[in-house]
């Protein structure tokens, strides 16, 4: 199992892009924030999410 970086919008959840790494997924939220419309950018957060070998993401269930 290895580890992908998503960067999601912080109140909706929804994946705006994933990365193979954690830099890559900072790189690109400083670029975000960098442009000359930067207000224009979801407040977006970086979540780990374990993948299966065969590319798809592992769905971990919430503790009831």
């Amino acid at each position: 199992m290895s580890i992908k970086y998503e960067c999601q919008d912080m109140y909706s959840h929804e994946v705006i892009a994933t990365f193979n790494t954690y830099d890559e997924a900072d790189n690109f939220m400083d670029a975000a924030y960098d442009m000359p419309d930067w207000w224009t950018v979801p407040a977006m957060t970086i979540v780990e999410v374990p993948v299966e070998e065969t590319g798809e993401i592992v769905k971990l269930e919430a503790e009831k």
